[in-house]
C-alpha cells in the first residue's frame, strides 16, 4: 500500500484533461469572483472528511516592511472571526474537532481541519463557514495581535536552532541573494513586534482574496450538498478591483559556483554538501510532465541503492553520504549531495564521492539496469488500474494543489496511470544519459556548501571542488566497472540441504480467528491470515531476554551487534552480492536487541514469502560477520569519538543522565572505554546465545498468505532451526534514582531559552477505567496549560502533555508536561504547572466536562481502529497481547464497557491516587544569560 501512495502521490502531480464537473463523486469550478472549489467523495475514512482553505501566497508576497505579517495572519486565523468570536478553536473543539492547523511557506499558505465527523450536516456547513471565514473575514483585533506577538516570539525562539541556523546561513548562496534568501517566512523581529493594526489589515486586504483561494474539501460527504454551500457562503464575496498582482520571483543563475563555510559551535561534526540548482524545464504535455518526474524518481533510486553500498562496502574514506533530486522552491529542483568523512580526510572522500557519482551515471542507468525496474515498476502501475476508491484523502489533497498552485491539469487516476505506463515504454538508457547530461553538465548554479564548529579549519576550497568535479567527469571509468562482482543469474540463497521439521501440535483461536502451530523443534508459531494489506506480509520472531541477560562488560559488544547486523552479509554472500540476489525481490530484515527482549522481523511482498524464509533460516543458522567490517566500525567511531565537537545537546544530555540515573557500570558512557571494550569474537558468541535457539522463540506470521503455504514453509524453515530449550526470563535493572527530582541546569544556550519538563511517574495497579482516566487527564492538562501559558499569557508557543499507561511487563503510568519559554516568564509558569495540578486535585470536572473528553476518546478511538483493523499492524500486536494475556486487546472490557460510567468523581478520585504518590521530576534547562 505505500509503494501505491508514493506512486499515486508521485504522478497525482500532473494530468491531462480537467476533471469531470459534474459526477456523484467529484465538483470542480470556479466562481464569478475567481475562488476554485474541489469536492470530492472519498470512503477511506467512512464518516470523516478533510477541509482546506489553499491560498496562492505566502511570504514573498510581503514588502520588506511587511516581513512576517502572512505568518502573522496564519496565527490570527485562530481568533475571532465574522461567525465564531469566540474563536474557531473554542467551535471546533465543542464538536470534537482536535486536528486543525495552518502552515505558511514562501509561496503559499494552507489552512486545514482534518477528520471531521460528517454525520451532522450542520457541522458539515459549519466547517465550511470556517473556510469562509478564514478566507475574508478575521477580525483582527488589537488585542489578539498583541497576544500574538508573544506567541510569536516564542516560536522563534524554539525554532531557532542549529539546524536553523545554518540553513540561514546557507539560504543567500541557494538563493543566490534571490527574495527566497532575505526574506524570513516567521518574520523580522522588528516587524513582528511592532507592526501596526492597520498595516496587518492592509495585507490582508491586499492578498487574502477569492482569486488566490481555492477550497478543498475531501471525505465521506454529500458533494451535490457541499457544492451547494460553498456557492451560498463564497459567491456573494465580491470580486476585487484593481487586485494588487502576485508576483512570481526568480532565482538568478550563478555561472560561478558560489562557495560559504557555515560555522556554528553546535555543529558536532564537519560535513560538505554541493547542490546544483536545476530550474524546472518547460513541458509541453502529460507524457512529458511524467516522464521528467519517472527520471528523477529512478535516478534517486538507482542513486540511493549504490551509493548505500558504496558507503558500507567500508572501502573509501566516506562515513555516510548520500546524493538526490529533490524540489528546492517553487519553479527550483536541486540536485544535492552531501558527505562526512574520517577526520581531516574531507578532500579525499569528496573526489571519491565525485567519482562513484560520475560512475553511476555512466554505468548505473544501462538498460541492463533499467529494465528490471521499469518492468517491476509496470506491474505495480497495472495492478493499482481501478483503485482510485482506496486512495487515501491526501492522494487528491495533492491533485488538487498542485492544479491550483502550479497549474497542473486534472484528470483520473486511471488516466494518469495508462499515461504512465505509456512512458515507461519509452525509458531508456539513452534517455536518462542525456537527461542527466543537461542538468549535471557545465559549473553554472553550483553552491558548495562546508559546515563545521571551527571556520579556521581547512576545508577545501571553491578551486579545489571545481577540479574535483572536473577530474571525475574525465576519469577512465572503464577499470572500475571492469571490476564490478558478478553473481550468477541462477545462484539460489539456500544451495545446500536442510532437514525440515514439522508441527507436532495445532490450536484453533476461534476469538482472533487465528491458529497456534507447535514444532518438534519447540518453536511456537501463531498464524493469521489478514488481506488488511494486501500483497503483504510480516514475521516477527520474539524472544525474551534481550541486553538484560548480558554481562554489563559485554554491552559495548551487544551495540555493535545491532549496529553490524547483515552489514557482512548472510552465508557466503556479502552485503553487495546479497543485494544482487535480491534486487528483484520486496523484502526486509531487522534484528532488534531491546532491554527485555530480542527479534527478528522480516516483512514484503507475498510473493516473496519463501525467499524472505530462506532469509531467516539463513541469518538464524549461518549469519555471516565480517571482522574487516567490525574493525573499522570500532575504529571510526573512536576517531569521530575523539575529534567530535561536544554540543550544548551533548552537555544536556550528560547533565540529565547524572541527575535521572543511579551509578552503574551498565550505563556506558560512549567514550574510548566504551568503543575498546567492543570485541569481535563476543559479538558473535552473544548472536549466538541470544538468537541461535528455536525453541526460545515464539513467531507471530502474519499477512496475505494462505494458510496451507504458509505451514510448509514453517515447517520446512523454522523447522529446521536447532533448538538448545533455553527457558530465560528478563533480568530487572533498576536504573532510575528513586523520589521527588527538581533541578535546574544552566548552559551556554542562545535566546535566553528556559525549557520546562515535568514528568509524573507511578506504578500503580490500575484497572481499565482507570487506564481511561489517565487519557482524560492527559487532555484535561493539555487543554489547560495550553490555554493558560500560550493563550492567555503567550509565555510560549505551545505546550505538550503526554500521557503513558501500560500494564506489561509491569504497571506504570506517567504524564510529561514540556514546554519551551524564556527566562523572564519560565520560573513563573513552571509554578503555574503545579499550581493549576493542585487546584485540579481540589476541585477536579465536571461531568459536562468529562462527557465532551470522552465524546472525544470515542471518536479518535474509532478513527484508529477502523483505519487499523485487519491490518498486518493490529493482529500482530493482537496475537502478542493474545499470548501474554489470553485475551483480546480490543475486547469490549477494555474501553466499550467502561467507557460510559466514567463520571468526574472518578477521574479525580484516580488523579489523586495517581498525583499523590507520584514520583515528580521537575527539570529546568537554561540559558546563563
Amino acid at each position: 500500500m505505500r509503494n501505491l501512495l508514493l506512486l499515486l502521490l508521485f504522478f497525482c502531480s500532473s494530468c491531462f484533461v480537467v476533471a469531470q464537473e459534474s459526477s456523484g463523486v467529484f465538483r470542480y469550478g470556479k466562481l464569478k469572483n475567481g475562488l476554485t472549489y474541489y469536492i470530492r467523495h472519498t470512503e477511506v475514512q467512512p464518516g470523516y472528511a478533510d477541509y482546506y482553505l489553499v491560498q496562492n501566497v505566502g511570504s514573498l508576497l510581503e514588502d520588506d516592511n511587511q516581513n512576517g505579517l502572512a505568518h502573522v495572519l496564519e496565527h490570527m486565523a485562530f481568533h475571532s472571526t465574522r461567525s465564531f468570536p469566540d474563536g474557531v478553536p473554542a467551535f471546533l473543539q465543542r464538536h470534537g474537532v482536535e486536528t486543525f492547523n495552518a502552515v505558511t511557506k514562501y509561496d503559499e499558505t494552507i489552512y486545514h481541519i482534518d477528520h471531521v465527523p460528517t454525520a451532522s450536516q450542520v457541522l458539515v456547513d459549519s466547517c465550511v463557514l470556517v473556510l469562509r471565514d478564514w478566507s475574508g473575514f478575521l477580525k483582527l483585533k488589537s488585542e489578539d495581535m498583541d497576544q500574538e506577538r508573544k506567541v510569536i516570539r516564542e516560536e522563534r525562539r524554539v525554532r531557532m536552532n542549529v539546524s536553523k541556523r545554518v540553513k540561514k546561513m546557507a539560504e543567500p548562496y541557494l538563493y543566490n541573494g534571490s527574495k527566497y534568501a532575505i526574506h524570513d517566512i516567521i518574520g523580522t523581529v522588528d516587524v513582528v513586534q511592532n507592526f501596526t493594526p492597520e498595516q496587518l489589515r492592509s495585507y490582508y486586504n491586499d492578498f487574502y482574496r477569492p482569486d488566490q483561494q481555492a477550497v478543498m474539501i475531501i471525505g465521506d460527504i454529500d458533494v451535490e450538498q457541499v457544492e451547494t454551500t460553498v456557492k451560498r457562503l463564497f459567491d456573494p464575496i465580491p470580486k476585487r478591483k484593481n487586485p494588487k498582482p502576485r508576483l512570481v520571483y526568480k532565482i538568478e543563475n550563478n555561472d560561478r559556483p558560489l562557495y560559504a563555510k557555515l560555522i556554528d559551535k553546535e555543529i558536532s561534526n564537519n560535513s560538505i554538501q554541493l547542490v546544483k540548482r536545476i530550474p524546472w524545464v518547460s513541458v509541453n504535455s502529460l507524457e512529458d510532465m511524467l516522464r521528467e518526474m519517472l527520471l528523477r524518481d529512478f535516478y534517486n533510486s538507482v542513486m540511493r541503492g549504490l551509493i548505500t553500498e558504496y558507503v558500507e562496502a567500508g572501502e573509501s574514506y566516506l562515513l555516510s553520504a548520500g546524493a538526490w533530486i529533490s524540489n528546492l522552491v517553487r519553479n527550483y529542483d536541486s540536485f544535492n549531495m552531501v558527505l562526512t568523512s574520517l577526520p581531516g580526510k574531507e578532500k579525499e572522500a569528496l573526489q571519491q564521492m565525485l567519482d562513484k557519482i560520475e560512475y553511476v551515471h555512466r554505468f548505473g542507468f544501462t538498460d541492463e539496469v533499467l529494465q528490471p525496474l521499469i518492468e517491476k515498476y509496470r506491474q505495480g502501475v497495472r495492478a493499482n488500474m481501478g483503485q482510485e476508491g482506496s486512495m487515501p484523502n491526501s492522494v487528491f489533497l495533492q491533485i488538487y494543489q498542485d492544479n491550483f498552485l502550479l497549474g497542473r491539469p486534472l484528470c483520473t487516476v486511471d488516466e494518469k496511470l495508462v499515461a504512465t505506463l505509456s512512458v515507461l515504454d519509452t525509458l531508456s538508457a539513452k534517455k536518462f544519459q542525456d537527461w542527466i547530461s543537461d542538468w549535471y553538465g557545465g559549473s553554472d548554479n553550483w553552491i558548495f556548501l562546508m559546515q563545521g564548529n571551527d571556520s579556521t579549519y581547512l576545508f577545501p576550497n571553491a578551486q579545489e571542488i571545481e577540479k574535483m568535479i572536473q577530474d571525475s567527469r574525465s576519469a577512465d571509468m572503464e577499470q572500475l566497472a571492469a571490476r564490478e562482482e558478478v553473481i550468477e543469474e541462477n545462484a539460489e540463497l539456500i544451495d545446500f540441504e536442510i532437514k525440515p521439521g514439522r508441527i507436532v501440535k495445532e490450536k484453533t483461536i476461534k476469538m482472533l480467528d487465528a491458529e497456534e502451530w507447535v514444532l518438534d523443534n519447540g518453536a511456537r508459531i501463531f498464524y493469521k491470515y489478514t488481506d488488511g494489506d494486501k500483497g503483504m506480509f510480516n514475521m516477527l520472531a520474539g524472544s525474551p531476554g534481550g541486553r538484560s541477560v548480558i554481562k554489563a562488560e559485554d554491552l559495548p559488544s551487544a551495540d555493535a551487534l545491532s549496529a553490524l547486523f547483515l552489514q557482512g552479509g548472510l552465508y557466503k554472500y556479502d552485503m553487495n552480492a546479497l543485494g544482487f540476489l535480491l534486487k528483484d525481490h520486496t523484502v526486509d530484515m531487522n534484528l532488534s536487541l531491546d532491554e527485555r527482549s530480542e527479534s527478528i522481523s522480516v516483512v514484503g511482498a507475498s510473493v516473496d514469502l519463501e525467499i524472505a524464509f530462506q532469509l531467516f533460516y539463513l541469518a538464524m543458522e549461518r549469519p555471516r560477520f565480517d571482522s574487516v567490517l567490525f574493525n573499522r566500525f570500532v575504529a571510526v567511531n573512536r576517531m569521530n569519538q575523539a575529534n567530535s565537537n561536544a554540543t550544548i545537546n551533548d552537555t544536556i544530555s550528560e547533565m540529565l543522565s547524572s541527575i535521572r540515573r543511579v551509578e552503574s557500570p551498565r550505563l556506558w558512557k560512549k567514550d574510548t572505554d566504551y568503543y575498546s571494550a567492543m570485541n569481535f569474537d563476543r559479538m558473535i558468541q552473544i548472536y549466538k546465545e541470544r538468537f541461535q535457539d528455536a525453541s526460545d522463540f515464539t513467531f507471530y506470521l502474519v499477512g496475505d498468505i494462505e494458510r496451507e503455504k504458509a505451514r510448509e514453509l514453517v515447517a520446512k524453515y523454522v523447522g529446521a532451526i536447532p533448538s538448545e530449550y533455553r527457558k530465560e526470563t528478563p533480568v530487572e535493572h533498576h536504573y532510575d534514582r528513586e523520589g521527588n527530582i527538581t533541578e535546574d541546569i544552566e548552559v551556554n544556550m542562545p535566546d535566553r531559552k528556559y525549557l520546562v519538563s515535568i514528568e509524573f511517574v507511578n506504578n500503580l495497579k490500575t484497572n481499565p477505567m482507570e487506564e481511561v482516566c489517565m487519557r482524560i487527564l492527559k487532555m484535561y492538562f493539555q487543554y489547560r496549560f495550553q490555554e493558560e501559558i500560550r493563550g492567555e499569557r503567550g509565555a510560549a508557543y505551545s505546550v505538550q502533555v503526554l500521557g503513558e499507561v501500560s500494564s506489561k511487563p509491569r504497571y506504570q503510568q506517567e504524564l510529561f508536561i514540556r514546554f519551551a519559554t524564556s527566562l523572564d516568564e519560565g520560573p513563573r509558569m513552571r509554578e503555574l504547572v503545579h499550581e493549576q495540578i493542585q487546584e485540579f486535585l481540589k476541585q477536579g470536572m465536571t461531568n459536562e466536562d468529562v462527557e465532551d473528553f470522552v465524546l472525544s476518546i470515542e471518536k479518535e478511538k474509532k478513527s484508529v481502529d477502523e483505519m487499523a483493523y485487519n491490518t498486518i499492524a493490529f493482529w500482530t500486536e493482537n496475537l502478542q497481547f493474545y499470548n501474554k494475556t489470553g485475551k483480546r486487546m480490543d475486547s469490549p472490557v477494555y474501553f466499550d464497557a467502561v467507557i460510559d460510567k466514567i463520571k468526574a468523581r472518578n477521574v479525580l478520585g484516580f488523579a489523586r491516587r495517581f498525583f499523590n504518590t507520584a514520583q515528580c521530576v521537575d527539570l529546568v534547562i537554561k540559558s546563563k544569560y
